[in-house]
């Protein structure tokens, strides 16, 4: 699907929410409801191996975790081609 370039010039000004995850893990109910301050919850990624770049719950790249001025960032490393997240994007915001 072809978008104009009036399309495009909308949908790039549009806010988007970027989620990273930097891992994940399954803990019975029971489990979380013993959680307190202290406890950790070991996840599935190995250290260093960086994070998963969602938007709108897809996937669109990976990056890796780093600290900037005392804050979480993400150094991009693989990400969608520009045109399928453009197509993406638009494809979402028409629905």
């Amino acid at each position: 699907m072809e978008i104009s370039e009036r399309d495009y010039d909308l949908l790039v000004d549009t806010e988007i929410t970027v989620d990273v995850m930097l891992g994940s893990a399954n803990i019975t109910i029971k489990e979380f409801l013993e959680l307190s301050e202290g406890d950790i919850i070991s996840l599935d990624k190995q250290a260093g191996s960086g994070g998963d770049i969602f938007v709108n719950k897809r996937i669109i790249g990976t990056g890796d975790i780093i600290v900037i001025d005392e804050k979480l960032a993400v150094r991009v490393q693989e990400a969608m081609d520009s045109d399928n997240v453009v197509r993406y994007f638009f494809d979402e915001k028409a629905n």
